[in-house]
């Protein structure tokens, strides 16, 4: 009681304003410690946060654009697929069997791919590989769960092949100077932008198959047979997937 009525009284409001004046500066320092160190602590567990923010938000961005790049492989495929369900259509006779390119030769110069088709597929030697609807090689050897395909590009390719409009036969080679068509019967009146198709001949594969476009004659005078050069619009070093029929 005697406590409370002092506590009260005026009498004591100059000491307590002293005591006040001198424990002021220390009060402050302690309000503004307890507030920086709250601050302090505040802002980390703030940035800590944002850090598992941050990191959740990368891992969402490498899945989106995971699942992006496989969206683009996907209609890349689709669209291909769709070229070569086209040439099925329009050719009755053709059975396709997709296949991925797995292996390359290792020479500059390519001659030579492998795909992941083989015994287990059916496959067969001297069968036509195809992209896009034009020939590109022919199966060569065959293993259980992959095959070597030979590419008409290699200067050993020959390939029986026809003029469609002009219907002179030949063989279609390959080399480092491009794809040539040679042993042209001279009276075959040749021109020039005509597709060249394979012809059948030797029963190793089937007629019909587009193999490019007529370019030049590049025969000379004097010789019994013609040659021209021919195109294909098929970039075989940019080649990822094909067709086996």
């Amino acid at each position: 009681m005697i406590g409370l009525f002092l506590a009260s009284s005026s009498l004591f409001n100059p000491l307590k304003n002293t005591l006040n004046m001198i424990n002021k500066p220390f009060v402050q320092g302690t309000n503004y410690s307890v507030n920086r160190l709250t601050l302090f602590f505040n802002n980390f567990f703030h940035l800590a946060s944002l850090g598992k923010e941050n990191q959740t938000l990368i891992k969402e961005n490498l899945a989106l654009q995971s699942q992006v790049s496989l969206l683009k492989e996907t209609q890349h495929e689709n669209e291909i697929l769709k070229r070569e369900i086209g040439l099925e259509k329009d050719n009755k006779n053709l059975t396709l069997i997709p296949a991925n390119i797995i292996g390359r030769s290792s020479l500059g110069y390519i001659k030579t791919i492998v795909i992941d088709r083989g015994k287990r597929d059916n496959l067969k030697v001297r069968q036509a590989v195809i992209s896009q609807g034009y020939l590109v090689g022919v199966v060569k050897q065959i293993y259980e769960s992959s095959s070597e395909v030979d590419l008409i590009t290699d200067y050993n390719s020959v390939v029986p092949v026809l003029l469609q409009e002009s219907r002179g036969t030949g063989l279609l080679r390959g080399g480092l100077k491009g794809l040539t068509m040679d042993d042209i019967p001279l009276n075959i009146p040749i021109k020039s932008g005509e597709q060249v198709i394979t012809s059948g001949l030797g029963g190793d594969m089937p007629a019909g198959i587009l193999v490019g476009k007529v370019g030049e004659v590049i025969s000379h005078e004097g010789e019994i047979f013609q040659k021209v050069s021919v195109s294909s619009p098929i970039q075989i070093y940019f080649l990822e997937f094909v067709f086996v029929e």
